[in-house]
């Protein structure tokens, strides 16, 4: 079972912070990561083979049921939940229409807040338009997760990050920079 996660919620101009992100993460990256970008599932699995082609980390789209593991990357579509089960964490599935965001950040948060206080978390929300995130972000932060959001100056579109802040004003903010610095140190492999 993973004891570190780190969660990425993003929308628009998302895709190409994440590649900076994880091209920047060495192979002994130890937490594992879950990305919900907003997109249309369609396009899931050709974004996965774009971001295995530039990290050491394995990166796999998410179906039901599909256990998590340290030093993987998980790409979410749809509804996307964690529960633990039989000793693990599993991913809970399932592509409703009537979602406002796919994959929706609040849905994806909220089910790690409720996980194991054993397990350190970590949530991130990038740029974006709208407030997804913003519940789910107080939620981990009041679970004892750590939150970490997008600056003004960093941000193509602020609305996600400012919505977060809005609602976890002691989360960290930051630029990329220090977004990606403070990813590798929560994934420092300590062994």
């Amino acid at each position: 079972m993973p004891h570190k996660i780190i969660l990425i919620g993003a929308s628009t101009g998302g895709p190409g912070r994440l590649h900076t992100i994880l091209e920047n993460l060495p192979h002994n990256f130890d937490a594992t990561i879950i990305i919900a970008q907003h997109m249309i599932s369609h396009f899931i699995p050709s974004f996965v083979k774009q971001l295995s082609s530039i990290t050491p980390l394995e990166v796999k789209g998410v179906f039901d049921g599909m256990e998590i593991l340290p030093s993987s990357v998980y790409i979410c579509s749809g509804e996307c939940q964690l529960i633990e089960k039989r000793g693990g964490i599993q991913f809970v599935h399932n592509d409703p229409s009537s979602l406002l965001y796919s994959p929706d950040v609040n849905t994806l948060f909220l089910s790690v807040a409720k996980l194991s206080g054993s397990i350190q978390k970590m949530g991130i929300i990038l740029t974006g338009i709208g407030d997804d995130g913003a519940l789910g972000s107080k939620a981990l932060f009041e679970a004892g997760g750590r939150c970490m959001f997008e600056s003004e100056e960093s941000a193509a579109v602020y609305g996600m990050p400012r919505c977060a802040i809005e609602l976890v004003p002691q989360a960290d903010v930051g630029s990329m920079p220090q977004i990606i610095q403070a990813i590798r140190r929560f994934g420092e492999n300590r062994v």
